[in-house]
């Protein structure tokens, strides 16, 4: 065979098989059509979220004001919680019997008060009463000038006896001096016999000299004697004086010591009275602060009691009617007809207009800022009526937590993180009444990247989107579904604002005809 027949078998053969292959692409293309999900896609954009947050809310007074009740009365009758009520309007009727007697027995209790003041008043004036200090002054002078008496005494005493025993002595030594002359004189006498004894006896008259010696040992020992006598006399004189002084000065001595200690007992009773006295003193200023905290305390307790005695008696004569101080609505109290008010009884008069308090979620309490436009929906009337929202603040409300949200769903239902309150004409809505709210108002943040909310998903690993990521193949182009993790950061009821690695030309599966899941095939609706 030719060589240029064998080449023209071989192109035969080369486009047969071409042929074969595109056949069985189309094929293949006409199967997947019947089999693989149409996705429909879209690329992120940027912008802001139109956000509609929705819920429940309550109609409120703008103000509440404390009704002050008289305690201790029987209530006659009382306006229902929730009436509205002009300026002048009777809020509670007390009980004009039980009025009259609370008043009666207010001012027994006023009466008695003031004769208590009377009495601690009395009780409190300081007793007369003679100091004691005065008497044992008396006597302590009469003891010092007994005692200065005594002192001169003992003092002229000691003195005398000084004198005394000195004339004493003199006394014996003059006499004792007399005695020794008249003795001398004695002794010179018989010196002069015995000289003219000697004499005689010289010229032989022996008898004559004997006798004369006789006489002059006869005259010394007269002498002796009469010396003898005279010094014992003079010795006993001398004694008897001074036991005389001595004896005088002891007694002047004794009776000193005696007005010593008179004078130290009335001293110490002097004293003793000062201290008694100074004692009674403070017990009497003691007495009177006691006496004037007493009173203080009484006078307390009565002008207390003759305020409520004029509160009482101001209720009479407003013949027992509590009255609102401008219109309003009663929006609480905790009493009852017949019941007995006490210091816990109150009645709340709501004033200043009507405003509704709507609760937010967590994801819309810096949504809602004031003078945003508040569309109200009120249970039972067709129309709806509007409101501008005057504060928002953080804080769970009970009487508000089943209030939704922009969502809706009922996890975040349970999610209460604040209110808001907001104006509403007077009249638009009864107090109390649950109303539905609804706010219309784009996102005050601008978004990099809004994908529609469809496109979010969520599993255990967290939160992502599906993208349509193309691959080429033999076959051609194709397109399998991939994952990219991202964040929510806001969402309203479209569209949500996510971060994540998405990029600007990644076609983010919204929607598809089928279930598709990470990796599945996929082809595009515009495709």
């Amino acid at each position: 065979m030719k060589l240029e027949d064998k080449k023209r078998m071989a192109a035969k053969a080369f486009a047969a098989f071409f042929i074969l292959m595109a056949a069985a692409g189309g094929l293949s293309r006409a199967a997947a059509s019947m089999t693989v999900p149409i996705a429909d896609t879209q690329k992120y954009q940027s912008g802001r979220l139109n956000l509609n947050l929705t819920g429940t809310a309550v109609v409120e007074t703008k103000e509440e004001n404390l009704v002050s009740l008289v305690k201790e009365q029987r209530v006659l009758s009382t306006a229902r919680i929730g009436t509205q009520v002009e300026q002048g309007d009777v809020l509670l009727q007390y009980d004009t019997q039980y009025l009259q007697k609370a008043i009666e027995e207010k001012q027994a209790e006023v009466k008695k008060l003031e004769l208590s003041l009377e009495q601690a008043r009395l009780q409190g004036e300081p007793q007369e009463r003679v100091a004691a200090a005065d008497s044992a002054a008396r006597d302590l002078d009469l003891a010092n000038q007994s005692l200065a008496q005594a002192q001169s005494d003992y003092d002229q005493a000691f003195s005398d006896s000084q004198n005394a025993q000195s004339q004493a002595q003199s006394n014996y030594d003059n006499g004792l001096a007399a005695a020794a002359r008249t003795k001398e004189e004695s002794y010179n006498q018989a010196q002069e016999l015995e000289t003219q004894a000697q004499e005689l006896e010289a010229q032989g008259e022996t008898e004559n000299a004997q006798s004369l010696y006789a006489e002059a040992e006869s005259l010394r020992q007269e002498a002796d004697q009469t010396y003898e006598a005279a010094a014992s006399q003079a010795q006993s004189e001398y004694e008897a004086a001074v036991s005389q002084a001595q004896a005088s000065l002891e007694e002047a001595e004794a009776s000193l010591n005696a007005q010593t200690q008179s004078q130290a007992q009335a001293q110490n009773a002097y004293t003793s009275a000062q201290e008694e006295d100074a004692a009674a003193a403070a017990n009497d200023q003691k007495t009177q602060a006691e006496s004037s905290y007493n009173q203080q305390s009484i006078q307390v307790d009565l002008d207390l009691a003759k305020k409520e005695l004029s509160d009482l008696e101001k209720l009479q004569q407003s013949n027992g009617q509590v009255t609102a101080s401008k219109a309003g609505v009663v929006t609480g109290m905790n009493v009852q007809t017949g019941g007995i008010t006490d210091d816990s009884s109150y009645l709340l008069l709501g004033t200043g207009g009507l405003q509704i308090k709507g609760s937010l979620q967590t994801q819309d309490l810096e949504k809602v800022e004031a003078e945003d436009t508040v569309e109200i929906s009120v249970s039972g009337q067709g129309k709806k009526i509007q409101g501008k929202v005057t504060q928002v603040g953080a804080g769970g409300d009970g009487q508000l937590a089943e209030a939704g949200s922009s969502s809706g769903t009922s996890e975040e239902s349970q999610d209460m993180a604040g209110y808001f309150y907001a104006d509403i004409e007077e009249r638009a809505a009864s107090w109390g009444t649950q109303v539905s709210y609804s706010i219309d108002k784009q996102s005050g943040s601008s978004y990099e990247m809004l994908i529609p909310l469809g496109a979010v998903r969520e599993d255990a690993q967290g939160t992502y989107c599906l993208i349509a990521e193309s691959r080429e193949t033999v076959l051609g182009t194709e397109y399998r579904a991939a994952r990219v993790n991202i964040t929510v950061e806001d969402k309203d009821s479209t569209q949500a604002a996510v971060t994540g690695n998405l990029g600007k030309d990644d076609l983010i599966i919204s929607g598809s005809t089928k279930d598709i899941t990470e990796g599945d095939k996929v082809r595009l609706r515009d495709e």
